[in-house]
């Protein structure tokens, strides 16, 4: 782990002068999982955001030995979505798929904003690029300085469902242990899984065989991995039915052992946007750096009126309780029409001393049906005023929204503070075929945009092709620096969810 104010270090440095310690390659690792067809999807930011006209990315399959079956390179030269299929890539059989990106102007971060989706029987997954291959010894020496352990990992554990991490290798073969640890109702467990694997291999840890006889909707979930030389390991992390659906997203560092804070208690904060379609739910693990935080969730109408606040509880970091907190119900309780509700504020202020840097929690959205379905768990940070803002800068997020026949997708726009007057955001969605739509809207300092993508770009894309369902994605523009996006997907047959934030 990077120590969080030496990123804000490095930010500060690149906006002073931009030849510093170029990146010209990115990178991250494929898995291939059961009963899934993987294919990654990017929008050509390099070129809409930075003009770089130079860009190529490589994909290499490699078998189960880690050896490279074969390389194949794309040129990234034109203004739209690309999509490439990586299951089918070769005829033998593959386990994973080194993908990099190279470009002769500087990159700035060595991780790509590509979306991994695997798609299977009733459900699709999506989560962002979570590992890498380094690029060099000397950023080894940075991100891997500190070894703590993965976490902010939803659970669920029963007769029809697990909760199964994939480990996975590097460039070099690993070998050790897994170390897991398991806090549910107050009681503690904990499990060590040997593994031996070689290099760009991934090994399934089921917390169902290293936890016998545990059943539970809920849990503190800590994983601690061999250090990886030249390897940066962020787990995927997935709930997984007995059909082979899942629903996953990336792990979190576990800052609970870590003193790092700010030079002052200025609360963390952030907007999020309330989905009518979902059940809206915030999930924060006892993970942030020693002390404690008094949550808070106030709820915003479409103007961008405050329509209450709760007062969620205090967390204590660290401990084996967790905060798992209804959007929905909170309102309700408090006599709140669901209906009028457009965004939520989640603040964290400490209880005494000053604030942790980083302030993780899971952003979830799960079909409103009355059988439990795969939620979507967005794994999202608070931001802090102490977070460098480069001066004259303007907003530019982007990501990917899914549709399709069976597909349905919600894309919310927000500020990342509550502050300001009314702007005015230009929303860009794109396909493979380049630009198709470009729509404006006014977004409140503390409501959102709510947008349902499929109704938005239906009359620009084939529904009826072969390569339904559509990874479309959206870019929004503002004078503001702070906006992000945030989507929520529901396949129509089953109910289950995926989602992701914007980059």
């Amino acid at each position: 782990m990077k120590n969080f104010k030496e990123v804000e270090a490095t930010r500060r440095a690149y906006h002073a002068d931009a030849t510093l310690n170029s990146v010209h390659r990115a990178s991250l690792l494929v898995p291939e999982l059961p009963n899934t067809n993987v294919e990654i999807s990017f929008l050509n930011h390099f070129l809409i955001k930075r003009d770089f006209k130079k860009v190529a990315c490589r994909v290499t399959a490699i078998d189960a030995q880690g050896n490279r079956i074969e390389s194949r390179l794309h040129p990234v030269t034109e203004p739209r979505v690309y999509t490439i299929p990586l299951t089918g890539m070769v005829e033998t059989e593959v386990v994973t798929y080194l993908v990099e990106f190279f470009a002769a102007e500087n990159l700035f971060i060595p991780f790509p904003a590509v979306m991994v989706n695997h798609r299977g029987d009733g459900f699709v997954n999506t989560v962002h690029a979570f590992n890498r291959v380094l690029n060099d010894v000397f950023e080894d020496d940075s991100v891997n300085a500190t070894s703590i352990a993965e976490a902010s990992i939803d659970v669920s554990l029963g007769d029809d469902i697990d909760t199964v991490a994939y480990f996975m290798a590097g460039q070099q073969p690993c070998k050790g242990d897994v170390e897991l640890e398991l806090s549910v109702n107050g009681e503690t467990r904990t499990a060590k899984v040997p593994v031996d694997v070689a290099r760009f291999q991934r090994k399934p840890l089921s917390l169902k065989q290293a936890f016998p006889g545990i059943n539970t909707d809920g849990g503190v979930l800590k994983i601690r991995q061999p250090q990886q030389f030249m390897f940066y390991g962020r787990m995927f992390v997935a709930m997984e039915r007995s059909d082979g659906s899942f629903s996953g997203n990336h792990s979190y560092y576990d800052m609970s052992h870590v003193e790092e804070y700010w030079d002052d208690a200025r609360p963390s904060t952030r907007i999020y946007p309330f989905f009518q379609a979902f059940e809206n739910k915030l999930r924060m693990y006892p993970i942030m750096s020693p002390g404690e935080l008094e949550i808070a969730v106030e709820f915003f109408n479409g103007a961008g009126g405050s329509l209450g606040t709760a007062n969620v509880g205090k967390l204590k970091n660290p401990s084996s309780e967790y905060i798992d907190f209804s959007i929905d119900e909170g309102a309700s309780s408090m006599g709140i029409e669901r209906s009028d509700i457009t965004g939520f504020v989640v603040t964290a202020t400490p209880a005494s001393g000053n604030t942790p840097t980083r302030v993780n929690h899971q952003l979830v959205y799960c079909d409103r049906g009355e059988n439990s379905q795969l939620a979507a768990s967005v794994n999202v940070s608070l931001f802090n005023p102490n977070i460098f803002q480069p001066k004259k800068k303007k907003g530019l997020t982007w990501g990917q929204a899914t549709v399709g026949d069976d597909v349905s997708t919600t894309l919310g726009i927000v500020r990342n503070f509550p502050e300001g007057e009314t702007e005015n955001v230009q929303v860009c969605f794109y396909s493979e075929a380049g630009e198709i739509l470009v729509q404006d809207y006014e977004l409140p300092p503390t409501g959102s945009i709510i947008l349902d993508v499929a109704e938005l770009v239906s009359e620009h894309i084939d529904t009826g092709s072969e390569s339904d369902p559509h990874n479309i994605w959206y870019e929004v523009r503002s004078e503001r620096p702070d906006i992000s996006a945030f989507v929520a997907s529901r396949h129509g047959a089953t109910g289950h969810c995926t989602g992701e934030h914007s980059y």
